[in-house]
């Protein structure tokens, strides 16, 4: 009888205590606001990375960024539906088919 009230005991104590421990792991993330640390943690990568360029040198990467977000934001309905049937017809190849096409272009190269 002593063994299963002390089992009893041990199981009671271990559900305090995780519902304890998951109630501070709770109160830890409620205070940290997860948006900011990661603006902070890749701000100082963006810093280091361009550090010592000047801007015409910096200039084009972000105009580069800039050109393919405009041409996304700029396509036609047709454009996005021929690149959403040429993605289908990739999907729906055959592994022969693919072999067959990686053979050709190292043909051609």
């Amino acid at each position: 009888m002593k063994k299963k009230d002390q089992i009893e005991l041990d199981a009671e104590y271990a559900r305090k205590l995780l519902e304890e421990i998951n109630k501070d792991h709770e109160e830890i993330n409620k205070d940290i606001d997860w948006d900011a640390a990661i603006d902070h943690n890749t701000a100082g990568y963006k810093l280091d990375f361009f550090k010592g360029m000047s801007y015409d040198e910096i200039r084009p990467i972000f105009q580069a960024r800039f050109d393919a977000n405009m041409r996304f934001l700029f396509k036609s309905r047709e454009e996005i539906e021929e690149e959403d049937r040429e993605v289908l017809k990739s999907i729906n190849e055959t592994p022969a088919q693919k072999a067959a096409k990686r053979r050709k272009l190292n043909e051609d190269a």
